[in-house]
């Protein structure tokens, strides 16, 4: 695991299929979690329990709603995955960054500022998930 560098050519060697299987994942597990987290919350009857519970409940609606958003950063996004991958450049720390990036320029667009913070944390979770994939792809 290296903060910085992955393989080089490691696009090639992970592929086209594999890449979308990933993104996939990172653009519909935050509904699955939201659902999940809304469902335990009406279990509990958490609505009458206070404002506290009223910001996450508003979070996990948040969390179901954002494939409706995140499927315009994905696509800005990938054909720099493709492009740091096969430099090799595709660390956890480059991940990040141009999930920022990326995130910032969304947020621009949509004239909302939250999507920096979604944008870095799904690429971070695109590395993670792409390297549980093909470990290959990111061994140096």
């Amino acid at each position: 695991m290296t903060l910085l560098l992955s393989a080089p050519d490691g696009f090639a060697s992970l592929g086209l299929r594999a890449y979308l299987r990933g993104c996939a994942m990172v653009w519909l597990a935050p509904a699955l979690l939201g659902m999940l987290a809304l469902g335990l919350q009406w279990l509990a009857g958490s609505q009458s329990w206070g404002d506290g519970w009223l910001m996450l409940w508003a979070f996990s609606v948040l969390l179901v709603f954002s494939p409706a958003l995140t499927w315009f950063g994905l696509v800005l996004v990938s054909p720099l995955v493709a492009v740091l991958m096969d430099r090799g450049w595709f660390g956890y720390i480059p991940a990040t960054a141009l999930g920022l990036a990326v995130g910032a320029a969304t947020g621009y667009l949509i004239g909302n500022p939250l999507a920096i913070t979604f944008g870095a944390a799904m690429l971070a979770a695109l590395r993670v998930i792409l390297a549980r994939i093909c470990p290959q792809a990111f061994v140096i």
